[in-house]
């Protein structure tokens, strides 16, 4: 299969000629199982666009508490990889269109390139191999793939290669979940694998059962569900690795609850250590 199919596919879905409204028709090489401009004339999946106010939310908090505690910038800018994704995959499903496409699924990749740095740099270190080096071949090979995309418009070689990275990274991430000893902090790390996890079955729903779920008396709205499902991953997932680093520092942490099943994490300075009472017997 060359490049020209690869950029031409489309989902069974889109073959099916959509509702025209202020965008037009569709030109983005996926259309999802939402049917378009069902509840507004200027938003083409309504649904699909509205959930992903989700990784907007959670990846401002999560910023805002990573700046606050003095967290290194490799985790701002995974917090700030997330809210991009939010904003783009907002435009992409709000319009339909194959520019905003790009919006969508190029943060992605960034996203998980820098989750490759995060949770590989034992690896890398053992290896010898310089941070800067690191960095510099992330930043190109993220900046070669938007080229590229921006080119070519592949969507089977984006949905691989992002695939294949994104089990390498919950591959990864098990192994340190096996090192941590801390039960709240495990319970982030699960929540993460639970969330992402069941996110993407309701993504294969969408994507590859759509003529099915037509046939229900109502729109389960998989793909709605995939990005509040993988949001709350999304956000869980650094919030724990910030736990994994700050043991690697041998620095003192925890995790919090914040609401509704949304956790944080909070480091202990030294002073704060020496106020803590010990609690009377």
């Amino acid at each position: 299969m060359n490049v020209s199919s690869l950029s031409n596919y489309t989902s069974p879905s889109l073959r099916l000629r959509s509702p025209t409204g202020f965008w037009g028709q569709p030109t983005a090489t996926v259309d999802w199982c939402e049917p378009n401009y069902q509840h507004s004339f200027y938003i083409a999946e309504f649904w699909n666009t509205v959930s992903n106010l989700l990784f907007v939310i959670l990846g401002l908090y999560g910023l805002v508490r990573s700046m606050k505690q003095g967290f290194e910038w490799r985790f701002h800018t995974l917090f700030l990889s997330v809210i991009i994704t939010g904003f783009g995959s907002a435009m992409f499903h709000g319009t339909l269109q194959q520019m905003h496409q790009q919006f969508d699924e190029t943060p992605m990749i960034w996203g998980i390139l820098v989750w490759i740095y995060i949770v590989f740099e034992n690896e890398y270190k053992k290896l010898g191999i310089p941070n800067a080096v690191v960095v510099a071949a992330l930043t190109i090979f993220g900046g070669g793939f938007a080229l590229l995309h921006s080119i070519y418009h592949f969507t089977l070689v984006f949905q691989l290669f992002f695939g294949i990275l994104a089990w390498l990274c919950l591959f990864r991430l098990c192994g340190h979940y096996a090192q941590v000893k801390d039960p709240r902090a495990k319970a982030v790390a699960r929540s993460f694998l639970r969330n992402t996890l069941l996110g993407f079955g309701f993504w294969m729903l969408d994507y590859h059962y759509c003529s099915q779920l037509k046939l229900l008396p109502f729109n389960p709205q998989g793909h709605a569900w995939w990005h509040i499902l993988v949001g709350i991953g999304s956000y869980h997932g650094p919030v724990f690795m910030q736990y994994v680093r700050m043991e690697q520092q041998q620095k003192k942490a925890e995790i919090v609850d914040v609401m509704y099943g949304i956790h944080t994490i909070v480091v202990h300075t030294d002073e704060d250590m020496a106020n803590i009472k010990p609690k009377s017997l």
